[in-house]
């Protein structure tokens, strides 16, 4: 593995009157960066979706999260892979809808 991304997950905290406020928090694993192939793109794009990228972490590291932050990016996770004797599975990312690079909001 040689790069470090985000997983982002969902939790609540009650506050003082017992409301369940939403909130995110992050959680570090290690990846490596892997190729998008033809297929990849033309299903996605059947979706709706432009695949940005796909990353490749142990599979213990992965919870069911559907957003991760690489590289000052936000993406969401649209589909995993993992194989049955594998130890690694793979996350495909997209582009968080309403972000750029470095999490700021487009105009």
């Amino acid at each position: 593995m040689d790069g470090v991304a985000y997983l982002i997950y969902k939790t609540s905290q009650q506050d003082a009157i017992g409301q369940h406020i939403p909130t995110k928090g992050k959680r570090e694993i290690f990846v490596s960066e892997g190729s998008l192939t033809r297929s990849e793109f033309f299903k996605a794009g059947q979706n709706g979706m432009a695949p940005a990228i796909m990353l490749v972490t142990a599979a213990v590291n992965y919870l069911g999260e559907t957003e991760i932050e690489y590289k000052d990016a936000q993406y969401e996770i649209y589909r995993t892979y993992h194989e049955k004797d594998s130890d690694e599975i793979e996350l495909y990312l997209h582009r968080k809808a309403g972000t750029q690079k470095g999490g700021g909001q487009c105009l």
